[in-house]
């Protein structure tokens, strides 16, 4: 029998009503149009929120880079400041090494001047204790076995000689005595100097490597804060980046559904003869339900227009009711998507399908594959998303399965 002219028409409306299924799960209502608007202003006002928010990075970052900076120059110098101390060390070093050699040699000296004092103190001893001894007649005696005149005159010069002779050794024996004790004390002053010296350089020294291990510790911890805010700029880009698409998408599906409200939509009381089957055979987990909630990549509240039901990727999809297919493609965020008009304004969905198995126009009964299961669009994972409408119009699929 040919159908009458109204049901034509209502097939139509059917028809071009389904095909105006927006691209991210919302029906074409009036409402969803609103709802559209609302998620771009969303999406744009996080963006703008994420852009100030990478200004600020990027001035953290900035601040962070003028510090390393600057403790880079304070390295430098304290670089500088430790050569140097290094330097001065290594002189003193040099120089306590040339005063200990003139030590060794000093002390050598000491060395023969005590045994020449030693002997000296021996030869005088021996004249001494002659000259107490013997008394003055000694002298007096040497001097009376002149044989002559001219042999006076020689032992007068002989006694002369010795007498001054003991008077220059025992002066000697006190400046040799003098001079080792300047030379000892004088070595000990140099020695005690150096040494001093050398440990405040050293204590300079080790205090600028102090200085500067604490800075390279600091620098560090700059150059890590300076990585994390510069991962944390890249990813706020990539989320600007993100967000800004989101809008623009979602303006994009707002124009075009208030585009196809302009032609009308399906009607119909929604009545289906019999009971849906349930589209995923073997598959009964329901992963999200009908109703809003914060869509998982989008991360916005948003009306979630159908059931998910958790299946491994490749598994069957099966018509829920007989009916005729009136879209069988890809589309927009729904992936692999196809719309079965089941009769008066009900369509039955089926989204993120790994493989589609039927045509526009083809009539499918009851639990005949369709698809199968898969992850494409705007998907987390496999699994089947589906959805009944009634003129258009989202309704929760359980009350119908």
């Amino acid at each position: 029998m040919r159908p009458s002219s109204s049901l034509r028409i209502l097939l139509i409306a059917v028809l071009v009503a389904c095909l105006a299924v927006p691209t991210t799960g919302f029906a074409y209502s009036q409402s969803d149009v609103s709802a559209h608007k609302k998620a771009a202003a969303a999406a744009r006002k996080k963006a703008a929120a994420e852009q100030a928010k990478a200004n600020d990075l990027l001035k953290q970052t900035q601040t962070i880079e003028d510090r390393i900076d600057a403790l880079e120059k304070e390295l430098s110098s304290l670089g500088t400041q430790i050569g140097t101390a290094s330097e001065r060390r290594a002189r003193l070093d040099q120089e306590i090494q040339l005063t200990r050699s003139d030590i060794a040699a000093k002390e050598a000296r000491i060395a023969e001047l005590k045994v020449s004092y030693a002997s000296r103190v021996d030869s005088l001893n021996a004249r001494v204790d002659f000259s107490y001894r013997s008394g003055d007649w000694a002298w007096l005696e040497i001097l009376l076995g002149s044989q002559d005149f001219s042999d006076l005159v020689q032992r007068i010069e002989y006694v002369n000689m010795i007498i001054s002779d003991d008077e220059s050794a025992a002066s000697q024996l006190d400046a040799d005595r003098l001079d080792m004790e300047t030379a000892t004390a004088e070595l000990d002053r140099a020695v005690q100097t150096l040494q001093a010296k050398r440990s405040e350089i050293a204590a300079q020294e080790q205090g600028l490597r102090t200085l500067q291990s604490a800075r390279d510790t600091k620098r560090d911890a700059e150059q890590s804060a300076q990585n994390q805010k510069a991962a944390m700029l890249a990813q706020t880009k990539k989320n600007i980046k993100r967000l800004r698409s989101m809008a623009l998408a979602e303006e994009q599906e707002s124009a075009r559904i208030a585009k196809l409200l302009k032609n009308g939509s399906s009607h119909g009381n929604g009545k289906y003869a019999g009971t849906f089957t349930w589209p995923a055979p073997g598959h009964r987990r329901i992963t999200s339900p009908f109703g809003y909630r914060i869509h998982p990549i989008l991360h916005v509240r948003k009306l979630h227009t159908g059931i998910d039901i958790g299946a491994p990727s490749g598994a069957r999809i099966v018509a829920a009711g007989s009916g005729t297919v009136i879209f069988a493609g890809r589309n927009g965020g729904y992936g692999n998507f196809t719309m079965i008009d089941h009769g008066n304004g009900l369509v039955s969905c089926y989204a993120h399908q790994s493989r589609i198995v039927v045509h526009k126009g083809q009539h499918v009964s009851a639990g005949t594959t369709i698809g199968y299961v898969g992850s494409t669009g705007l998907s987390t994972g496999p699994h089947l998303h589906f959805e009944v409408r009634v003129n258009g119009t989202p309704k929760n699929p359980m009350n119908y399965l």
